[in-house]
C-alpha cells in the first residue's frame, strides 16, 4: 500500500512539474475570429431540425460564464428531441470558465446520480473519438439525462483538467485555441437512461462533423480570410 501511494505521489509531482514547464513555454494567446456565429453554423445538421429557436441567456449569465458565443437550442428528427447547450470561447485564456455540471447543477436544486464517463467513435471520415461524461439529474418529479464534454480545439475531454492539458498541447503544436463546454440533455419520460444515451449518441454522429468544421473555420488575427 505504501509503495502504491509513493508511486502516486511521484507521478503527481512529475505532472505538476511538467505542467509548470509547459505553462512557461506556451505561446502567447491568439484568440480566433469567426465569420459567423455558432447558432447560424448549427442550423443545418443532417436528419435534425432546430425547434423553438435559440433560447437567450441573461446578460448576467453571459458575463458570469465569460461567453464569447453560445447555443441553447433543441433539435428534432421528427421522433425525438435533444436539447443542446454550448458555451463557446475563442481564447485559451478562458479555458476553465465553463461551470462543470457536477458543481452548478446541485446549486440549482438538482440531485445527481449515475455519473459515468466513456468514449465512442464518430462514424465519418473525421476518425474522431468522443470522450464524454454522463449523469442523471433529478429535481422533484423531473428526471433529465445529461451527456457532456469539454472541447479543446479538435479534442473532446470528459473533465476540465484533461481539457486544459489538451488545449495546452494544441497551442504548443500551433493549432487553434477555441474551446467550449458541450452538453446534451433529454427528459427521461418513459425512457431509460440507456435509451436516452443511444438517441443522443445518434444526434452527435450528425452534429460533431458540423461542429468541428465550425471550429476549423477560425482565422487568427492578422491572417487573410
Amino acid at each position: 500500500m505504501g509503495q502504491v501511494s509513493l508511486k502516486r505521489v511521484i507521478f503527481l509531482i512529475i505532472c505538476f512539474l511538467s505542467t509548470g514547464l509547459l505553462l512557461t513555454l506556451q505561446p502567447e494567446s491568439r484568440p480566433s475570429v469567426k465569420k459567423q456565429n455558432l447558432n447560424s453554423a448549427l442550423q443545418n445538421i443532417n436528419n435534425w431540425v432546430p425547434v423553438g429557436g435559440n433560447i437567450p441567456l441573461s446578460p448576467e449569465i453571459v458575463s458570469a460564464l465569460e461567453l464569447d458565443d453560445y447555443v441553447s437550442q433543441s433539435y428534432s428528427n421528427k421522433k425525438d428531441v435533444v436539447s443542446l447547450y454550448i458555451g463557446f470561447y475563442l481564447s485559451g485564456k478562458k479555458v476553465g470558465a465553463a461551470h462543470d455540471p457536477l458543481v452548478c447543477f446541485p446549486g440549482q436544486g438538482w440531485v445527481l446520480s449515475d455519473t459515468t464517463s466513456g468514449k465512442f467513435p464518430i462514424e465519418s471520415e473525421l476518425k474522431s473519438v468522443i470522450n464524454f461524461s454522463t449523469m442523471l439529474a433529478t429535481r422533484g418529479q423531473e428526471k433529465t439525462f445529461l451527456l457532456y464534454w469539454f472541447q479543446a480545439f479538435d479534442e473532446t475531454n470528459p473533465d476540465t483538467v484533461s481539457q486544459k492539458i489538451s488545449l495546452l498541447k494544441s497551442r504548443l503544436l500551433g493549432k487553434g485555441e477555441d474551446n467550449a463546454f458541450v452538453r446534451f440533455s433529454m427528459s427521461l419520460g418513459d425512457r431509460t437512461p440507456e435509451e436516452c444515451q443511444k438517441i443522443i449518441s445518434a444526434f452527435i454522429q450528425d452534429f460533431y462533423p458540423v461542429f468541428i468544421e465550425y471550429i476549423h473555420s477560425s482565422t487568427l488575427p492578422g491572417e487573410k480570410e
